[in-house]
């Protein structure tokens, strides 16, 4: 064991050496000898000698360790070898310059050794004598702080006693003013920590002590003095008390009197005010004086409060503030408001019965409503259910004492809601003058940290508060104190009488409605008057009903009264009745009555205009006294049937014009109310805003009422078409297109030559046809009899509707006329002219300016563009010319034809060949 314990340690020796050869040599050696020693089976060498110590065979793992290290020692000491065979170091040239032996310091190592001691001396110098400074400097700012508290100190032990004696020498003279001045100076050094032991002790002890006894004397004296105002209900006096008590920091206790004493005065007034009505109404009860509305009594009550809180509030609010005084005053007159207005309230509501009325009412306007739908729905109503009101007099009221109860109701709502506003304005000033003052706080706290921070900022020691005090006023953040809340019990009692107003108001603004239309005499010429809408021709002789206007008074009268209530709930909902009822209702009713009787009427054959007769009496369009009047036309001049057909013909349109007439009155009532939500309400309100959405409702009611406008004269012209196919039937002619061929009359020398749709000219037919009386120009002359007496009876907006839809039916009758016929080159410019002479024509009936373009024409009478398209394409001179018109028409997009349109239309021109047309509109197709 010694034996191979010693190899080891002779192993680990080389292992640690330099190698060289006598050590390789004998680390040869004693590997051989280690191997021939070793047994013949070798193990695994351990990782370390603990677990070769620990092994079964101690020596063999030690041998086997000793070998292993031996091998990696030898590997890394070749490694060593290699990796030091080509290194090398240089040295920089100024360490090769040997120095000089007579002048050692002259050397540049010792020149830069010798620079750098210097600088750290220097350094050291200057290290020394700045902390030294520094020292002195902290020395003279505790020593200039010490005098400054010392200053500060003299100072407040001389205010001290002065107070103290001015306070004591007032008390005794009872002069609390000047001793609240002086007590609250000596509050104020207590509370800003300046009353420190040294400025006690320079003031005295018995300074202290008479100003805090005096303090108590002041106290005692002033409340004694607040209560005796308070029992006399003395204003003077609490006026002049209240500034006091605040001085000398006795807020609570004047608080608590203060709304005592305000609470009796208001007790008092408001049952006053609430009674004095009552005693008017009584004295002025046995003669024929009507009695005291009842929002007589609720506005003194108002006003009274509303006078009270003004006079008082400013002067708590400056002086009580601490104790939360101003809230607790808006706290006291809104609780006394609503206990003097709540059984004015409940009165108002039983007296007017408002319950059983408004659901009377509601059921009323329900069978109104279903009235109405269901004559909507089947179309007809008989004159006994036009007159029945749905026992809205017997059960609600008549019009007019309905209408007088409703302002009497707006009234009510109106002063409470005024007194809502105010009190609540209140509530947002008291809130600002406490905001304020907060912020004017937080700035004199940032004042004075910022002072003693400069003032102490060397020795980092603040004096009086302390910098976590100022960090503590600094932090905080300001909360508006909730001094009433959301919803009170007035708002309450205002909303269940806005609930009542709404149902009644949407009852009468209904009942209203129905009396305008039971009391409208069609017959009867007074009750139509001139229209009101702007026209941009003065030869208009259209006229309106009156059940526009009725109704729409109506409507514009409900609504503009609920909005003058300033209460945002009743507004919203009378301007959503007002929308489904004009809706709802008007819209049906005024729709039914211009098909029943405006259509009905205007139909040709059937009504007052002719359905019978060609070319050559379409002048005489307005039937001769025909169905005019009930008893006939027998015995009657014909200037007084003239006289009535034109009277049932503006009749028949003011059935129109009433749609559009109720369109332009309901955008007036929109802007209306508009202005008073922006006048009478409070901007950026939510509730405001949902208002404003209310009232916008009413846009898309004048838009139904437009479209059930347009909807008629669509109908008015549908019960037209076959008469006006029969007049473009007249002027064309069969459409053979055969020759040139003219119409003569039946042996009248009168008559003349008129010439009929042929396109297929020569020369000689091109000279005679530019002679002759065309059928363009025919044809717009009956159109003329036919819609003149129409278009001077309606409004501007409802002409053009007329007139786009007559000329669109006239335009495709045409079209199917013109794919009948040939034409030649001349015949083509026949076209051209007469398409230009009827876009004129359609130019000029016209009574919008808009409208006189031809884009705008073109836009708005789709098969006038394709009139205009077909002359377009059969008056090119070079089939090559048609991609070019149809692709810069599309650009445009003013192109209505399709490519098989456009192929018959050029295979009718006869110097075109097919082949080529084919192959041309192939090539089109495919592009």
């Amino acid at each position: 064991n010694n034996q191979s314990l010693f190899i080891f340690k002779g192993s680990a020796i080389s292992s640690s050496m330099p190698p060289s050869a006598e050590t390789m040599t004998a680390a040869s050696a004693t590997t051989s000898t280690m191997n021939s020693s070793a047994s013949p089976n070798k193990i695994k060498p351990p990782k370390s000698m603990v677990e070769a110590l620990e092994s079964d065979d101690p020596y063999q793992a030690l041998l086997a360790l000793s070998e292993s290290s031996h091998i990696k020692a030898q590997e890394l000491s070749e490694n060593l070898k290699d990796e030091l065979k080509d290194f090398a170091i240089e040295l920089p040239e100024l360490l090769h310059r040997l120095p000089n032996l007579k002048d050692v310091d002259s050397h540049p190592v010792s020149t830069g050794v010798a620079c750098s001691d210097s600088i750290l001396h220097s350094l050291s110098k200057i290290a020394s004598g700045g902390s030294q400074a520094s020292q002195e400097i902290k020395q003279l700012e505790d020593e200039k702080r010490h005098l400054e508290e010392h200053a500060q100190d003299v100072e407040s032990a001389l205010i001290l006693r002065k107070s103290s004696d001015l306070a004591s020498q007032s008390l005794s003279a009872q002069r609390y003013e000047a001793a609240s001045q002086a007590i609250a100076t000596f509050l104020s050094m207590k509370q800003n920590s300046k009353l420190t032991e040294r400025a006690k002790l320079y003031a005295g002890e018995y300074t202290v002590t008479q100003l805090e006894s005096t303090h108590a004397s002041l106290r005692t004296t002033l409340l004694e003095q607040y209560q005796e105002g308070v029992q006399n209900s003395d204003v003077m006096v609490l006026g002049k008390l209240t500034p006091l008590v605040q001085m000398v920091q006795m807020e609570q206790e004047a608080v608590a009197l203060y709304v005592r004493f305000l609470k009796d005065i208001l007790v008092s007034e408001l049952k006053h005010a609430s009674q004095v009505s009552s005693a008017q109404s009584e004295s002025s009860g046995g003669g024929n004086k009507p009695t005291t509305s009842p929002h007589v009594s609720m506005a003194r009550v108002y006003n009274t409060a509303v006078t009270i809180l003004r006079h008082h509030l400013p002067m708590v609010s400056h002086c009580l503030h601490r104790a939360d005084g101003d809230a607790a005053v808006v706290q006291l007159v809104h609780l006394q408001v609503e206990q003097a207005v709540s059984p004015l309230f409940q009165k108002y509501v039983q007296s007017k019965q408002l319950a059983v009325s408004a659901s009377n009412a509601q059921r009323i306007y329900e069978a109104l409503e279903d009235k109405y739908k269901s004559a909507s729905s089947s179309g007809h109503m008989e004159d006994g259910d036009l007159q029945d009101d749905c026992g809205f007099a017997s059960l609600v009221g008549s019009l007019a004492d309905v209408d007088a109860a409703m302002e009497e109701a707006a009234l009510c709502l109106q002063h409470a809601e005024s007194y809502t506003r105010f009190i609540e304005h209140s509530v947002k000033e008291v809130n600002k003058a406490r905001a304020m003052r907060f912020e004017h706080e937080r700035e004199q706290a940032k004042r004075e940290k910022e002072r003693k921070e400069w003032a102490t900022g060397m020795s980092g020691n603040p004096a009086g508060r302390t910098k976590d005090e100022f960090d503590e006023v600094l932090d905080q953040d300001y909360e508006p104190l909730e001094i009433l809340p959301a919803h009170t019990k007035l708002h309450e009692e205002v909303a269940e009488v806005g609930g009542y107003y709404s149902v009644i108001e949407r009852c009468l603004l209904l009942a209203s409605m129905q009396r305008a239309f039971s009391t409208m005499d069609e017959e009867n010429i007074r009750h139509y008057t001139p229209l009101s809408l702007p026209s941009a021709s003065g030869t208009k002789r259209a006229l309106q009903s009156s059940i526009v206007e009725n109704s729409l008074y109506a409507a514009r009268r409900g609504s503009q009264r609920a909005f003058a209530t300033g209460h945002t709930g009743t507004a919203s909902a009378m301007a959503n009745f007002c929308s489904d009822c004009l809706r709802g209702v008007l819209v049906e009713h005024l729709s039914r009555r211009a098909e029943d009787i405006g259509v009905s009427s205007l139909k040709p054959g059937e009504g007052l205009i002719a359905g019978s007769g060609g070319i050559f009496n379409a002048s005489n369009l307005i039937r001769s006294g025909q169905n005019v009047a009930a008893g006939g036309t027998k015995g009657k001049d014909p200037a007084q049937r003239q006289r009535e057909i034109e009277e049932g013909i503006a009749a028949a349109c003011a059935t129109f014009n009433d749609l559009d007439v109720a369109a332009h009155h309901t955008k007036d009532l929109e802007k209306l109310l508009m202005q008073s939500v922006d006048r009478g309400y409070p901007p950026n309100a939510p509730e405001t805003e949902q208002l404003r959405m209310c009232v916008k409702g009413l846009s898309p009611v004048a838009e139904v009422f437009q479209l059930s406008a347009i909807n008629s004269i669509e109908s008015l012209v549908s019960v037209m078409k076959p008469r006006i196919r029969a007049l473009v039937t007249d002027a064309v002619g069969d459409g053979s297109g055969a020759g040139f061929s003219t119409v003569i009359g039946g042996g009248n020398a009168s008559e003349r030559h008129m010439v009929r749709m042929n396109y297929d000219l020569d020369d000689e037919a091109y000279q005679l046809l530019e002679v002759s009386e065309g059928y363009i120009s025919r044809l717009c002359t009956c159109l003329d009899d036919l819609i003149n007496p129409l278009c001077s009876r309606l409004a501007d907006r409802l002409t053009d509707a007329l007139v786009l839809e007559v000329l669109g039916t006239v335009s495709k009758r045409l079209e199917v006329s013109l794919k009948k016929c040939e034409y030649t080159s001349l015949g083509a410019l026949s076209l051209d002219s007469d398409i230009r002479d009827f876009v004129n024509y359609s130019k000029d009936r016209l009574a919008s300016n808009e409208l006189k373009s031809n884009v705008a024409l073109y836009k708005a009478c789709t098969p006038l563009s394709r009139l205009v398209q077909i002359s377009k394409l059969v008056n090119v001179d070079d089939l090559e010319d048609v991609l070019d018109l149809v692709s810069a028409s599309k650009r445009k997009g003013m192109w209505e034809l399709s490519s098989k349109d456009a192929k018959s239309f050029l295979s009718l021109r006869k110097e075109f060949e097919e082949d080529r047309i084919n192959q041309l509109l192939r090539l089109s197709d495919d592009d």
